[in-house]
């Protein structure tokens, strides 16, 4: 499944599109940013307080963060996106840090362990630093790792320092690819993806990194 992920989270941003395209030529909404944008501010306030509970509440729901965050930048722009999209994540996150810490650790371990190898020494090692890196990078593990700093020692306080700086870095990774599709093959476009590509493969720039995923994968 790690293998894949990459090319499910495109595929999945893909579909977006093409649904969103197709609910356009539905109901005949011109494809443009300001056209977008003015339809779903023609649905008031629950328009912004839906797609936040979106991606609070996307584990539930079973929404990848990649799909949901894109689609905050497509519909709200790039700094209404990462204003939500962020927010989203910081209370998303606060939530799996509570469960666990509130449940402890066989609680999580009964859900986890089986599903994410090494856990507990991810949850021994859950620091700030690591924490941070897994939220601001767009292919980074949430749920898993939020949830083992809640076994760990760490503050709830310093948790959500942490998320509240990455979290709305990897809103805005994706809130700027987002609001580019409205424009998909122009210079944008091309721009936003390149830079959203670079940010994902940021870490393979690390021989360590390189070397575990390359041993993972044989």
């Amino acid at each position: 499944m790690r293998r894949i992920r990459p090319l499910l989270i495109g595929i999945a941003i893909v579909a977006v599109y093409w649904g969103a395209s197709l609910l356009r030529a539905s109901m005949g909404i011109e494809w443009s940013a300001t056209s977008i944008q003015t339809f779903v501010a023609g649905l008031g306030i629950k328009a912004p307080l839906i797609f936040f509970g979106l991606v609070a509440f996307r584990q539930v729901l079973l929404i990848p963060s990649a799909i949901v965050l894109t689609a905050g930048g497509l519909l709200f722009g790039v700094g209404m996106g990462t204003l939500l999209g962020g927010a989203g994540i910081v209370l998303s996150g606060c939530i799996c840090f509570l469960l666990a810490r509130g449940m402890g650790g066989e609680w999580v371990h009964e859900r986890l362990q089986a599903r994410v190898s090494q856990y507990d020494e991810r949850a021994n090692a859950a620091g700030p630093m690591l924490v941070g890196l897994m939220t601001a990078h767009p292919m980074g593990l949430l749920t898993p790792f939020h949830l083992a700093a809640g076994v760990s020692g760490m503050s709830l306080l310093v948790f959500l320092a942490t998320v509240l700086l990455a979290g709305p870095i990897r809103a805005a990774s994706y809130s700027v690819f987002g609001s580019s599709l409205v424009d998909i093959g122009s210079p944008r476009f091309y721009v936003a993806s390149g830079v959203l590509i670079l940010i994902t493969l940021l870490p393979f720039a690390h021989p360590k990194v390189r070397k575990r995923i390359f041993a993972r994968w044989k």
